[in-house]
């Protein structure tokens, strides 16, 4: 019998985008341009900048790969890492319930792959392929894996497993044949890590999707020199990614690799933020929007706010805040519930440094608590990251409101519109508008496109020439 692990490498070697549904692409085009748009928006910011500059200490000579939004060059597999972590930098890149962000790990992986092979030489439809390959991958790995288990366990899911799509998706890029894949999956897994400690004020947090997808363009420019990888890594009993990470023989599933492959598309689950926060919060903040909305009240009114949610969602977002870093601020549930009573939005403008220790947000978000709701648990996966909320008031009374499904999860979708104002909206801290409308006209008629020259320059330094 052909194990998972050989049909993962099959499917990413042998996909073509004639396989792919329209509406699956399309899909995967708006993920790409938000990803691209988030990573635009955080390309020099502090923490992408000490990376970028460690990258120039090591590197003072450049390399061939382009870091978005600062007009450098890098080796490939440092672009990565610089480019990865502007993505997932601030917290508005896509995720979904199986805890993966996909643009953070996929589209730094296969664009530095691209240059590395030479821009000129690789096809928007190639590029596109290999994009949507790891886009379905991805998420499989994260549902075999059941990703909110391993954040209650303390792993930071999408940064643990990230580097076996990203090793497809590069692969794909630079033409590995299907046992060229599986030794690139043997490759990666042996270094997933991510631990979610990150999140409590420290910068690190925002490379460590970026250090999985360097991990899996290692993984696929070594498995195309010839380096094997560990044997059927996802099913190998001893010392496997399954039985490692899970710690167990049952708390996986393996038949979720390669579900539905060519028939059910992965990519169309993935959900987009309208918001710079922690992506399990959304549900909870949904909730206290549309209560503000209806009642009216202020953070004056609130005695007390309670959660009702997975214990996924409480271990990952739920503990008493201290102002220690702007990552804890936008992770923590309390202080974007905090934010969203007091300023009504809880975006890039919202989100800053210099609000991290305000005593009206922090007074508010120390009445935020959590308690875990098993029904919740019990009940189908797609409903795991919603919430119950109740907002206690001072003058007695009890205001609640349920939220399945937060605005922006692909159960309820952002437009093409809605996504295309977003990226607008972050890609002006980088380039001016008709930059960002020629990118835009790139990424939706990608397919069309003879190679990717143009738009690797338009990323770089806002210049097509």
């Amino acid at each position: 019998m052909t194990s998972h692990s050989r049909k993962i490498a099959e499917f990413g070697a042998n996909l073509k985008l004639s396989d792919v549904p329209p509406e699956v692409v399309r899909r995967a085009k708006g993920i790409i341009l938000d990803g691209l748009g988030c990573g635009l928006f955080a390309a020099k910011l502090k923490w992408t900048e000490i990376i970028a500059q460690t990258v120039k200490d090591l590197e003072p000579a450049g390399g061939p790969a382009s870091v978005w939004g600062r007009g450098e060059k890098a080796s490939a597999t440092s672009a990565v890492l610089i480019n990865g972590t502007a993505v997932q930098g601030y917290e508005l890149d896509d995720g979904n319930q199986a805890c993966f962000h996909a643009a953070a790990v996929i589209l730094p992986a296969v664009f530095a792959a691209a240059e590395f092979l030479g821009e000129e030489q690789v096809s928007g439809e190639l590029l596109l392929t290999a994009i949507i390959a790891g886009f379905e991958i991805g998420p499989r790995i994260g549902l075999c894996m059941n990703g909110d288990q391993m954040i209650v366990k303390g792993w930071h899911a999408p940064g643990v497993f990230g580097s076996f799509p990203a090793a497809i998706a590069a692969g794909k890029v630079l033409g590995l044949d299907a046992d060229g894949m599986y030794h690139a999956l043997g490759i990666a897994g042996t270094q997933a890590s991510g631990l979610m400690s990150a999140q409590f004020g420290s910068m690190v947090k925002r490379m460590q999707c970026a250090r999985n997808a360097q991990s899996g363009l290692y993984a696929a420019l070594l498995a195309r020199n010839g380096l094997t990888g560990i044997a059927d890594v996802f099913e190998v009993e001893y010392g496997g990614f399954c039985t490692t990470f899970t710690q167990s023989n049952d708390q996986f599933n393996l038949e979720e690799l390669s579900k539905g492959f060519g028939s059910h598309w992965e990519t169309m689950c993935i959900d987009l933020k309208r918001r710079a926060a922690l992506g399990t919060n959304f549900s909870a903040m949904d909730a206290v929007e549309e209560i503000v909305a209806e009642h009216g009240i202020t953070a004056d009114d609130v005695e007390e706010v309670i959660v009702k949610a997975t214990q996924a969602t409480i271990s990952h977002g739920i503990w008493y805040y201290e102002p220690t870093g702007l990552t804890a601020a936008q992770m923590n549930l309390g202080f974007g519930i905090a934010m969203q009573i007091i300023e009504g939005q809880t975006f890039v403008d919202e989100m800053v440094d210099a609000n991290v220790d305000r005593p009206d947000l922090m007074e508010l978000a120390r009445k935020v608590r959590g308690e875990r709701d098993e029904k919740r648990e019990q009940a189908p996966r797609n409903l795991h990251r919603g919430a119950e909320v109740e907002i206690r008031t001072k003058d007695g009374r009890s205001l609640s409101k349920v939220v399945d499904f937060f605005v922006g999860s692909h159960h309820r979708p952002l437009s093409d519109e809605q996504i295309t104002a977003k990226f607008r909206a972050l890609g002006l801290k980088a380039f001016e508008m008709p930059v960002l409308n020629r990118i835009e006209d790139l990424v939706w008629d990608m397919e069309a496109q003879s190679n990717i020259t143009e738009l690797n320059r338009l990323l770089c330094s806002g210049s097509s020439t």
